[in-house]
């Protein structure tokens, strides 16, 4: 089944799935998540991904802007930055040969060995840090590799956010990065976004997280019980001002937001129900039983507790590698080993995705068969056929 004989409601074909030219123009072609302010969350901060055969820091710049630059030196390609997190002063330096660079803009600062003038000639220009575009939206961080990139797309990101997000003013701080975890994982980035997209499988598969969320919390569909849940959810939502109402990838097809109630007796994303940080964040002063949780296409999904956040996003590396990305952001006064312990606010999402990524690796292999057929989706798969027609739609020509 080829590119051209993709049929809506139905998964993508192989010839899709492993191409990374494709997936090269999709992505300079529309805004992909890469991380949040928490995760930089004070100026030099630095973080490193990795997308295809590139690596990619962002640097919260002492002027408060973030920015992303490639991760090579412009004299001999070394890396300038060898950990995923770190700190940068104003100069970025090559550890190579010293070459230095400005951390607000990425300008040559100066150039070891080579003739005087070198660093004001009319060619320095050419040897600055390459960027790629980015944009933060309610404190999250977006990049497109695109060099003329869609800036009225991602206009549209944030008045869809802003009623969730504003109350917990992650893009004015106050926050801090508690806990990051990556791993390359050999399975294709499109088969982890579709196993992301339904909640079909977690009954089965997700034991632990089905003790936190009912499964129809994130299909779409409604039982009994889970409809008397949710009530008493809006009244606690509603008294708080809080906006609840689900943004099922409209007005923008890149952007999903909806508001849900954990179990009775859970009161944070943790397998026991019991605070992730004593400290709550944004509008909540005492812990709550839910996650304003969002998914943003190609890559990504988050979720907003009354005392953390917890981001998930993966990149392809290839056609059937990719980096899966999660990180932990609590209150910025919250101590580690007072307030939260790491291995109680790491534990649900390391499960979980380790679970995962068993299921996209055995998808991917399937895939690979010369007996693949991509197979229909099911009405509670609805968001797996959005993600498939939002991808061919702008992997089309």
């Amino acid at each position: 089944m080829g590119s051209t004989d993709y049929r809506s409601g139905y998964g993508l074909g192989a010839d899709v799935l492993f191409d990374v030219d494709l997936a090269r123009q999709v992505l300079a072609a529309s805004w992909f998540f890469v991380g949040t302010r928490g995760d930089v969350a004070q100026p030099k901060d630095t973080f490193t991904f990795a997308l295809f055969d590139d690596e990619y820091t962002l640097v919260h710049g002492i002027d408060g802007t973030i920015r992303c630059f490639v991760n090579r030196c412009a004299h001999q390609s070394a890396r300038l930055f060898s950990g995923p997190t770190g700190r940068t002063g104003e100069r970025i330096v090559c550890p190579n040969h010293q070459w230095t660079y400005a951390s607000a803009d990425g300008r040559l600062l100066r150039a070891t060995g080579m003739p005087d003038g070198f660093v004001d000639g009319p060619d320095a220009c050419r040897h600055g840090l390459d960027q790629i575009a980015v944009r933060e939206v309610a404190g999250m961080v977006f990049a497109c590799l695109g060099d003329d990139p869609d800036e009225a797309h991602i206009d549209e990101f944030g008045p869809i956010l802003a009623p969730y997000t504003d109350p917990f003013g992650l893009d004015r701080g106050g926050y801090k990065l508690a806990a990051h975890h990556r791993e390359v994982v050999d399975a294709n980035w499109l088969l982890v976004m579709v196993n992301n997209r339904e909640c079909c499988h977690c009954r089965a598969n997700h034991k632990g997280l089905c003790k936190l969320f009912d499964p129809s919390s994130f299909n779409g569909a409604t039982t009994p019980a889970y409809q008397a849940l949710f009530d008493r959810a809006i009244e606690r939502w509603e008294a708080l001002g809080l906006a609840w109402q689900e943004q099922p990838f409209a007005p923008n097809d890149s952007v999903r937001v909806a508001r849900y109630p954990m179990q009775d007796g859970f009161d944070s994303i943790t397998f026991d129900g019991a605070p992730a940080c004593a400290k709550t964040i944004g509008p909540f002063e005492t812990h709550d039983q839910s996650t304003l949780s969002m998914w943003f296409n190609p890559n990504a999904w988050v979720h907003f507790t009354s005392d953390h956040i917890a981001t998930n996003w993966v990149l392809p590396i290839g056609g059937e590698r990719c980096a899966l990305y999660t990180s932990w952001i609590v209150h910025e006064d919250a101590v580690e080993g007072v307030d939260y312990d790491l291995d109680h606010l790491m534990d649900v999402w390391l499960v979980t995705n380790a679970e995962d990524v068993g299921l996209c690796q055995s998808m991917t292999a399937g895939a690979r068969s010369a007996y693949y057929r991509p197979g229909p989706f099911a009405p509670d798969e609805q968001f797996c056929t959005q993600l498939c027609d939002w991808y061919m739609h702008r992997a089309s020509p």
